[in-house]
C-alpha cells in the first residue's frame, strides 16, 4: 500500500500482475517472492461468480481442488499471479488498485464516534450527493502524483471523487494516460440508500471533467441507486464480472484503476478463488 501519511488508508493503492492466458508450466518462484494465501477450502461451484470471474480469465472450472498449504503463488488451473503471471513469453497485465481519496462525506463522518447514529446521518445527508473530495483529500491526492506508477490508461468509478482522485494521482488533465468512466466500478450500496454513492448524469459530469472519457456510462440520472432503492448483491456480480471483461478485452499492460472501499472489497473477496490474497 501507498499512502501520504502514516495510518492514512486515503488513497490507497494496491497492485497485482495476472497473465490472460492459460499457461504451460513454469519454474517455482524464489524463496525471496512474495507468497501467496493458498486457495480457499470451499469449492468452486460451475456458473458461480467465482467460476465466471475464472472463465473471463481463461480458466475451465471442472472440479473442487483439495486443501493446499500455503505456498508461493498457489493457483487453480491455467490461472496464475504474482512471479507466475511474469513468466518469460506470457502476456500478463499490471493492475494498481486505489481506493479514493478523503471525500467531504469521509470528513464529516470523522467527527462522530463509530456508533453515534449522527455518523450514520452525515452518510444519509443529501447535501453529500455525489460527494466530491475535501481540501485535505485533494491534496493528498496531488501529492502521490510522484509515487504513481507509470500506466497507460486509468479507468475509474464515474463518482465525483474516484474522478477526481484519478485525475489528480496520474495527471489525467495534463498530458497524463487517458482517464476513462466506468460505471462497473461503482461504489456498492446494499443495505441502505446513501446519497453519497450517487450518480450524477455524464451530460452533467463532461462539464466538470471534459477530459474524462464517459463512453461507458449510461446517460441520464443515476437508475443503480435512489431512496428506497439499493444494489442487489447479484447486480454487484455482475458488474464486476463485466469489469474483468473489460479489464482483459483491453490492449493494454499497464492500467490504473481508482474505485470505492466497498467495491474494491467485494472484487478481492471474489478473486480468492483465482490463488490472489
Amino acid at each position: 500500500f501507498l499512502s501520504p501519511c502514516p495510518g492514512h488508508l486515503h488513497p490507497a493503492m494496491f497492485a497485482f500482475a495476472c497473465s490472460v492466458a492459460s499457461p504451460p508450466a513454469v519454474p517455482r518462484a524464489p524463496a525471496a517472492a512474495v507468497r501467496w494465501k493458498s486457495l480457499r477450502t470451499a469449492p468452486v461451484v460451475p456458473g458461480s461468480l467465482s467460476a465466471a470471474v475464472l472463465s473471463i480469465l481463461g480458466v475451465t472450472v471442472t472440479r473442487r481442488r483439495p486443501r493446499r498449504p500455503c505456498v508461493s503463488c498457489a493457483t487453480p488451473e491455467g490461472m496464475v499471479a504474482g512471479f507466475y503471471a511474469r513468466a518469460p513469453g506470457k502476456r500478463y497485465k499490471w493492475v494498481y488498485f486505489i481506493r479514493h481519496s478523503e471525500a467531504l462525506v469521509n470528513a464529516a463522518g470523522r467527527a462522530f464516534p463509530k456508533d453515534d447514529p449522527r455518523k450514520k446521518a452525515v452518510r444519509m445527508d443529501m447535501k453529500y450527493l455525489d460527494s466530491p473530495l475535501s481540501e485535505k483529500g485533494l491534496s493528498e491526492a496531488k501529492e502521490m502524483r510522484a509515487k504513481a506508477p507509470q500506466v497507460d490508461i486509468v479507468v475509474a468509478s464515474p463518482l465525483t471523487r474516484a474522478l477526481q482522485t484519478a485525475t489528480a494521482v496520474f495527471g489525467c488533465d495534463s498530458g497524463g494516460p487517458p482517464l476513462q468512466a466506468l460505471e462497473e466500478l461503482r461504489e456498492f450500496c446494499g443495505k441502505q440508500f446513501q446519497p453519497c454513492d450517487s450518480r450524477r448524469a455524464p451530460e452533467e459530469l463532461r462539464s466538470v471533467f471534459p477530459h474524462v472519457d464517459f463512453t461507458n456510462v449510461p446517460p441520464g440520472a443515476d437508475t443503480l441507486l435512489g431512496p428506497d432503492k439499493v444494489e442487489s448483491t447479484e447486480s454487484v456480480d455482475e458488474r464486476i464480472q463485466r469489469f474483468f471483461e473489460w479489464l482483459r478485452n483491453q490492449e493494454q499492460q499497464n492500467i490504473g484503476c481508482v474505485a470505492h472501499f466497498q467495491i474494491l472489497t467485494r472484487i478481492f473477496e471474489n478473486l480468492e478463488a483465482a490463488g490472489l490474497d
